[in-house]
């Protein structure tokens, strides 16, 4: 298809006059700064008289240099039904687009600074597509979503379309069959395997007048899910009790002062309050405790004590846990005033953490090591803020939510294992709230949640495809994902997902709920 490409380096004035209003007045600011700079008169007068061969119905597209990268999917604006006389404001448009709140949280979540990345433009007539949607390959063969009309509902998440395969053995499946026909599918995948071979992952495509059109492609590998293979032998209640304990104290922290005695607790204690102490005291109190607490519920001197229950807790997240699994159930039960005591302190640890800025929230605070912790509380250093990843603890969780759990059926949209409590999206107020190796769970996979994904555990959604842009960037991550979840018919209302435990299987498509 013919059109007009604006090199990304042309956009590099405006991009700096919205970087410098974006530091004086935010997003808004920004976006007005870059439209307000005019184009060069040559540079406006040239887009004009270039597009105007193209006709009078134009798409202007956006493209940033690192856009290759699903992660960005979605996140830049496009603009349809452009005169040529109008380019070039859209163009000004798509270069102002990285300024938006969205694009803005998507470039700080990436590590990047808003306003660096440069931004081409390409210039094309307009499709009026019969249908349209997207196409993804891997290793099991063709996935296509497809609707009537535009792509653009589909990909924002909006409308779940009709979903077919291609498998590796050339079978045909899905409702896509009946919406397109075999014949459409056939030329999509065979279009997407050509590209394949230059290493594209996916495409955009639309049938317009009895022809297929490649909208656009990602060439980018994606990244690889982690391997995660959950352990057989966890359907007993002791083994359901020792995941919600490594759940509820998880990371270094709780791994190091609470898991080696409240295994033996039949009950899980609560979390604890701030204690009017220093806190750097307090880590120390809390350690001593810690240390008789241990020895108390494995009736052994305090160093075997800690020695075995460090070797029984790697035995739990090993392949084999069932005899660790029998050692627990012969602990004696804690002394609860001290129990008491220990969280108390280490609460007092955490808000600590948290008023330094070391972390964003007093639950991550479990996931700092105890050594690290000592020398911020001491001064003697100044970060130990860690990304919060996969914890070794999630194999566990995920066989033990299986074993338990209640299975559904949905639809593949990235492939990997996942764990993590369901946080219910539905707004602004409940993105404020997401804490980090949540599960996203919300009704469309919209792309103003892909800057939670950089910390989510996976995601579920109710509605849309896994052609929306939000599982590109969810694949790109190599987060799991699957949508088309029936949560009502399940468990009697969508919402109703929200703080419970999920094991995400993003490449059968089965999710395991249980409770928290």
């Amino acid at each position: 298809m013919p059109g007009v490409v604006v090199p990304a380096p042309l956009s590099r004035p405006h991009l700096d006059e919205g970087a410098t209003a974006l530091e004086e007045g935010g997003s808004g600011r920004a976006r007005m700064a870059v439209m307000a700079k005019p184009l060069e008169p040559h540079l406006a007068e040239r887009l004009t008289e270039s597009s105007r061969p193209l006709g009078d119905r134009l798409a202007v597209r956006s493209s940033g240099v690192h856009e290759a990268d699903g992660t960005w999917s979605g996140v830049f604006s496009s603009y349809l039904e452009i005169r040529p006389e109008e380019v070039p404001q859209a163009v000004v448009g798509c270069w102002a687009s990285t300024f938006t709140v969205a694009a803005i949280d998507r470039h700080l979540a990436a590590g990047i600074q808003p306003g660096s990345m440069d931004m081409a433009v390409l210039i094309q007539p307009e499709l009026i597509p019969d249908f349209a949607g997207t196409a993804g390959v891997d290793d099991r063969g063709i996935t296509v979503g497809a609707i009537a009309g535009s792509p653009a509902p589909l990909v924002s998440g909006w409308d779940p379309g009709s979903y077919g395969r291609i498998d590796a053995a050339d079978e045909v499946s899905g409702t896509a069959v009946d919406l397109i026909g075999e014949r459409w599918l056939r030329e999509i995948a065979t279009m997407l395997r050509a590209a394949a071979t230059l290493g594209a992952t996916a495409c955009e495509w639309a049938v317009a007048d009895e022809r297929l059109y490649l909208l656009q492609l990602l060439a980018t590998p994606r990244r690889e899910p982690m391997s995660i293979q959950p352990p057989e032998g966890l359907d007993s209640e002791t083994a359901r009790h020792v995941s919600r304990l490594a759940r509820r104290f998880p990371g270094p922290l709780g791994e190091s002062l609470v898991l080696p005695w409240a295994l033996g607790c039949a009950d899980i204690p609560p979390n604890g309050s701030p204690s009017p102490i220093d806190p750097l005291t307090a880590l120390h109190e809390a350690a001593a405790l810690a240390s008789g607490l241990t020895a108390a519920v494995w009736s052994l001197p305090p160093d075997e004590a800690a020695r075995v229950a460090r070797d029984t807790l790697r035995e739990l997240r090993g392949n084999r846990p069932q005899p660790a699994l029998e050692r627990v159930v012969a602990l004696s039960e804690p002394d609860r005033a001290q129990v008491s005591a220990v969280l108390d302190r280490l609460a007092t640890v955490r808000e600590e953490m948290t008023r330094l800025g070391a972390v964003v929230h007093p639950e991550s605070a479990w996931h700092l090591d105890p050594a690290a912790i000592e020398r911020r509380l001491a001064g003697t250093e100044d970060q130990v803020t860690a990304r919060i990843g996969f914890d070794r603890w999630d194999p566990f969780h995920i066989g033990v939510t299986a074993a338990h759990g209640t299975p559904v059926q949905s639809v593949p949209a990235s492939a990997g294992l996942g764990f993590g409590r369901a946080r219910w999206i539905d707004g602004f107020a409940d993105r404020q709230v997401f804490r980090p190796r949540e599960v996203i769970a919300t009704r469309h996979p919209t792309p103003d949640l892909a800057p939670l994904l950089w910390d989510a555990a996976g995601v579920v959604t109710t509605g849309g495809n896994p052609g929306a842009h939000l599982f590109e960037s969810a694949r790109s991550l190599g987060l799991p994902a699957v949508c088309g979840v029936d949560l009502a018919g399940t468990l009697g209302a969508d919402t109703a997902l929200d703080g419970k435990a999920v094991a995400v299987d993003g490449t059968t498509g089965v999710i395991s709920i249980d409770e928290w």
